[in-house]
């Protein structure tokens, strides 16, 4: 088990300790208030190399989610990646998700190696170190568990969701979700527009019939009509039930989403410096 490995021996507690400090740190400096962002200086001066905290889910297939916010330009991205850890890492990682289907596992890159968000998309950067830990919490503007692997290789297999707030579109009036996934794995996450919103992720029992594996390992939007953006709720939006949506927001394209079974809800937040202020606080 990873626990001996990280937490018995005083030496390697002291290095955890070190590298959890460090990478909390880090997180601090690249999530500042938004009082202390630079409103005069554009994209390319802001969006300087840094660090990204990521959500993981997948069990089979890893998928990497960017912790995005509005206050600082370098997170101001919606980001999913489809990606691997080395044998050793993954076949852990598999194991600690098949015995906690709904807990939010994370990574960050490491100090040393940075990088930006749109150096990912450009297919500068298609592999990186990071440090794996063990759940994640709102307290503190956000804060990752306890370490879990440190220095642990992460290879890009491909950009599935990439885009930067455009400030001048309205939020969508009704709630929109990503779906995604690979082979027998489906997952949705909340399509992020503008200040107040939230991020949410959400794990499937299977990929709904209604699509093609192609369609949905290229990622699509789903409409949930006569579910209002606002206000924000302080919890997931989606329960276990039966849903009428609109495949890419096309009315001649109804389709019946069953979640009434086997959903997993890995992460809410109107918090983690998504937004300038949290509304629901906890």
């Amino acid at each position: 088990m990873i626990g001996p490995l990280v937490f018995r021996k005083p030496a390697i507690m002291i290095a955890v300790t070190v590298t959890m400090f460090s990478g909390l740190v880090e997180m601090a400096k690249a999530h500042p208030p938004m009082g202390e962002m630079s409103h005069t200086s554009n994209g390319a001066e802001a969006d300087a190399p840094g660090n990204h905290g990521m959500f993981m889910v997948g069990s089979e297939t890893l998928f990497l989610l960017h912790m995005p916010m509005f206050t600082q330009e370098k997170h101001m991205y919606q980001m999913v990646l489809r990606a691997h850890l080395t044998d050793d890492a993954m076949a852990q990682y598999r194991k600690l998700r098949a015995a906690n289907p709904d807990k939010p596992y994370n990574l960050i890159n490491v100090d040393d190696d940075k990088f930006t968000l749109p150096d990912i998309k450009s297919g500068r950067v298609t592999s990186f170190t990071a440090t794996v830990y063990d759940g994640y919490s709102n307290a503190g503007g956000g804060t990752p568990g306890p370490v879990l692997l440190d220095n642990v290789a992460v290879e890009i297999e491909d950009v599935v969701i990439f885009r930067h707030f455009n400030f001048g579109i309205d939020q969508p009036a009704e709630l929109v979700y990503y779906l995604f996934g690979y082979g027998d794995e489906a997952h949705l996450t909340h399509y992020i527009a503008r200040d107040p919103d939230f991020q949410n992720i959400l794990t499937l029992p299977s990929p709904p019939d209604e699509f093609s594996q192609t369609q949905i390992e290229a990622g699509l939007e789903l409409d949930f009509p006569g579910m209002p953006t606002q206000p924000l709720g302080c919890s997931s939006p989606l329960q276990a039930k039966v849903y009428d949506i609109l495949f890419q927001g096309r009315e001649d394209a109804p389709v019946r989403l069953d979640l009434s079974q086997g959903l997993h809800d890995i992460w809410y937040s109107t918090g983690n410096l998504l937004n300038a202020k949290d509304p629901c606080p906890e």
